[in-house]
Parts: C-alpha cells; sequence; structure tokens
C-alpha cells in the first residue's frame, strides 16, 4: 500500500505528515447519502528516517502483507476469542443447575472481549518493538 503526504510539522526527530485518507468505496459516489468519498486529512507522527523538511512530499509504503496479518487480529482475534467463550461457556454450563446460561454466556463473553483488548495491547507494543521495517518513508 502507498499513500503520499505533505510534511506539516518537525518537532526533534519527529515529523507530522498530513495524509487524505482515501474513501472504502470508490471516488465517484454523488448520488450516495453515505457520505464515504469526501476526503478527510490526518496527520500522522513518524520518525524522520529521511531528513525531511516542513513542506516536503513524502511517500509511504507499507507492506501488504502485516497490514492484512495486523487486521485481522484486530477484527479476528476479539471475534474468535467471543464466538469459542460464549459456545465453549454454553456447552459447559447447559447440563449443571445455573439459572440463566444465555445470560452467563453473554457475559463471559463480553469479559473476553476485555481480555482481547488486553492481549492486542500487548501484540501492539510487541509490533513496534519489532517490526519497524513493515513502514518505509520516501522523500519525492
Amino acid at each position: 500500500m502507498e499513500s503520499i503526504g505533505i510534511v506539516r510539522a518537525k518537532n526533534g526527530n519527529k515529523i507530522f505528515i498530513e495524509f487524505t485518507r482515501e474513501s472504502a468505496c470508490g471516488e465517484s459516489c454523488e448520488s450516495c447519502s453515505a457520505k464515504c468519498a469526501e476526503s478527510e486529512r490526518e496527520l500522522f507522527e513518524f520518525s524522520n528516517t529521511i531528513s525531511a523538511n516542513i513542506g516536503d512530499v513524502v511517500k509511504i509504503k507499507t507492506k501488504d502483507k502485516s497490514v492484512l496479518s495486523y487486521k485481522f487480529l484486530v477484527y479476528g482475534l476479539p471475534l474468535i476469542l467471543f464466538m469459542s467463550t460464549i459456545t465453549l461457556s454454553y456447552i459447559i454450563m447447559r447440563n449443571t443447575s445455573l439459572g440463566n446460561i444465555d445470560l452467563i454466556s453473554l457475559i463471559l463473553g463480553v469479559f473476553s472481549l476485555i481480555i482481547s483488548y488486553f492481549i492486542l495491547k500487548k501484540i501492539d507494543s510487541n509490533f513496534k518493538r519489532t517490526n519497524n521495517s513493515a513502514i518505509f518513508l520516501e522523500k519525492m
């Protein structure tokens, strides 16, 4: 994946790059009422490894494999953990004399979402530390 942005600020060894977020569904959605094609500008912070100055145009490249695996973790892990927790707790408790096992299974499922948040937070900190080469900046 590639995006082009402009360096808007510089603070020590950090630069702030402004990117125009592209829409998810396309560029010509005039008849659509969702307004998803409206471009929005966002600022991102990067280490200044390319000696960029304010006003420089830069290109950011990311490895597709890294982006897809990260998206799977962010969306897939909580879903899988939630569904498996609800299913397993329901199977385990269906032969017990507990009250409303549907509600208990749901509460355990929500608790598993909280656990997945902390798992993702740990994975994210490891990703930042070990996978700095997943994002490349290049002056244009």
